[in-house]
């Protein structure tokens, strides 16, 4: 080959080479954002055969609006161009459901593919009902809603689907307990010929489920049973009253008939068609734009590995960006590098992230860690700032102010929360009660303990919810004791809120009586000071064996001992007496009068 054909084959190659790629546009509605290589008029028709499915949906399933998330389409404009991101090798379209975000991925978007797109929203409207079914069932149920078809006088759902009919006509089908069995990663389904068998029988048999009049009266039964958790397997049997062989040979016999479409009832097919939607004019993504939302959608559907060299690319060539290190972060948490994703999800909020979750899910992290209170408190804020309702959020930066001291701030969290979960709910009241009492709130409190009493489930948590109780009627004092080397030992107690007379010479032990009298003598003989008082039931002798151990209360400045001038006295004295002290009690409290 010459010098001059070599070069012009170079040229060629590169000249393919360095072709640009397809161009993405963002098209969006109300509730849909459209990502596509297409035409602007054909994402347009896309968008409102969506809208008219999520009215349509609405209208059937009764499921408020407000539960139905904006969802985002990948409409890529050939098989090969989704072959990078196709979920399995049998898969033309998918729907991954992540916790903010709702995505529909297809290898294309015509009408000849809205069926597919019926069907992939069909996963949508489950994964907002938050119902989780077997593999056959959703699928099934996904086939079945991709023949919905809206006119202006009605809609309709169910019918021959040919393509799957005709499939079953011609291959061998799988057993139904087999069928009902799969997994959600057989290899099964990312073979063609055996995926194709797999949704074809699905199809066939939730079509029959609803549609036969043997099955129909029970479906909802069915979906009860498989949406908690049942077995398909011991739900079939045990709703139908059949064996699988029994609902193999009734499937044969209703997949041997063409149906017609089923119209439905109650639906108000001309209003849905009617709907004003209002679709934005197109614009064009640009190439970072575009290889930004093809690192998102592998991170929604678990390409880590993949996501992750995408994303640190983007992270080297945008580095203000923070949703670049947000998406940095949640891929190092999946994979088990905590340190990594505090290190990016940190550098994320700096950057200023307006993401709530990501914002809680740091400080949460970071408390694990034992990071500073004081580095993780302006999350919780931004948190709470960005979703006021953020319950999570406001608990922990409640208990955080709280053991910071700034209970004001506490209670103010505690009471913005708009649920509290059963299994919060004791520790949520203890620490509303606790940061009450620091604010002297005894009333507030004392009704928060009772409700910590009312969630309390253990021994301990009642014990707990007593003591906050007790702690809300009660102030701390002092008091004396004895101590175990028999020598008087001051202590903390507690007392009656507002006690006024309280008295710490008052040991745990003592018998206290109280009298009224005029004190007659006192006796300073011997070791030990002993008081006279004569009362209406006849003279009493008082010991004092310490003097600084009594309560004196208007005393004259000194005593004089020897007979006294009949001074009015109340004493409070302990019925027994100290070893070898000749009297009736221990003067424990004494008042002039």
């Amino acid at each position: 080959m010459g010098s001059h054909c070599v070069a012009a084959l170079l040229l060629l190659s590169i000249s393919a080479y360095a072709q640009p790629g397809p161009t993405w546009h963002l098209t969006q509605s109300e509730h849909f954002e459209l990502y596509s290589q297409g035409g602007d008029a054909a994402a347009r028709s896309a968008l409102l055969w969506f809208e008219q499915l999520r009215a349509f949906y609405l209208q059937k399933t009764g499921l408020a609006p407000e539960n139905l998330r904006p969802v985002r389409i990948i409409n890529f404009r050939s098989a090969p161009e989704y072959q990078p991101y196709r979920l399995g090798l049998a898969s033309d379209a998918h729907f991954i459901g992540t916790e903010n975000q709702d995505y529909i991925v297809m290898a294309a978007l015509d009408a000849r593919q809205f069926p597919t797109a019926a069907h992939e929203y069909a996963h949508s409207i489950l994964h907002a009902a938050g119902l989780q079914f077997p593999p056959w069932f959703a699928e099934g149920l996904g086939e079945f809603f991709s023949t919905v078809r809206i006119s202006e006088r009605d809609c309709t759902l169910g019918g021959d689907l040919p393509a799957r009919s005709q499939f079953l006509e011609h291959h061998a089908w799988m057993p139904l307990a087999d069928l009902i069995a799969l997994p959600p990663d057989s290899p099964l389904r990312a073979n063609r010929e055996t995926a194709a068998v797999f949704y074809s029988q699905s199809w066939a048999l939730v079509d029959m489920l609803v549609l036969s009049p043997q099955y129909a009266l029970k479906f909802p039964e069915l979906i009860t049973a498989l949406s908690s958790g049942t077995p398909s397997s011991q739900a079939l049997p045990a709703i139908y009253g059949k064996s699988l062989s029994l609902v193999t040979g009734d499937l044969h016999a209703w997949t041997a008939i063409k149906h017609q479409p089923v119209g439905l009832q109650g639906i108000q097919a001309g209003h849905i068609l009617a709907q004003n939607v209002a679709i934005e004019t197109s614009i064009a993504v640009t190439p970072l734009q575009a290889r930004a939302l093809m690192a998102e959608i592998l991170l929604a559907a678990g390409d880590l590995d993949r996501a992750r060299t995408r994303y640190s690319d983007l992270a080297r060539e945008t580095p203000q960006d923070a949703a670049v290190h947000a998406a940095l972060g949640n891929i190092a948490l999946r994979q088990g590098d905590n340190d990594r994703a505090r290190e990016q999800w940190k550098l994320a909020i700096a950057l200023g992230i307006q993401d709530a979750t990501l914002c809680y899910q740091f400080a949460a992290l970071g408390d694990r860690a034992g990071v500073p209170e004081a580095e993780l408190r302006p999350a919780l804020e931004r948190a709470v700032q960005l979703k006021s309702d953020f319950d999570d959020a406001r608990y922990q930066l409640a208990l955080m102010e709280k053991n910071a001291g700034h209970y004001d701030a506490a209670i103010a969290h505690l009471r913005a929360m708009r649920t509290v979960a059963p299994s919060r709910a004791f520790n949520y009241w203890t620490a509303m009660a606790d940061a009450l009492l620091q604010l002297d709130r005894r009333d507030e409190a004392r009704a928060a303990s009772k409700k910590a009493m009312e969630h309390a489930t253990t021994a301990v948590e009642r014990a707990r919810a007593t003591q906050l109780e007790y702690f809300a009627v009660t102030d701390l004092d002092v008091q004396f004791t004895v101590g175990k080397n028999g020598r008087a030992e001051l202590s903390t107690t507690r007392v009656p809120h507002a006690t006024a007379d309280w008295n710490p010479f008052i040991e745990p032990g003592d018998k206290i009586r109280h009298v009224d009298g005029a004190l007659r003598e006192i006796e300073c003989s011997g070791a030990v000071t002993r008081f006279v008082v004569d009362t209406s039931e006849g003279p009493v002798t008082l010991a004092i064996p310490d003097p600084g151990h009594v309560q004196m209360r208007n005393a004259p400045a000194e005593f004089t001992c020897g007979p006294q001038k009949s001074t009015k006295v109340s004493v409070d004295y302990a019925i027994s007496s100290a070893p070898g002290v000749k009297a009736d009690g221990l003067v424990r409290g004494m008042q002039f009068k």
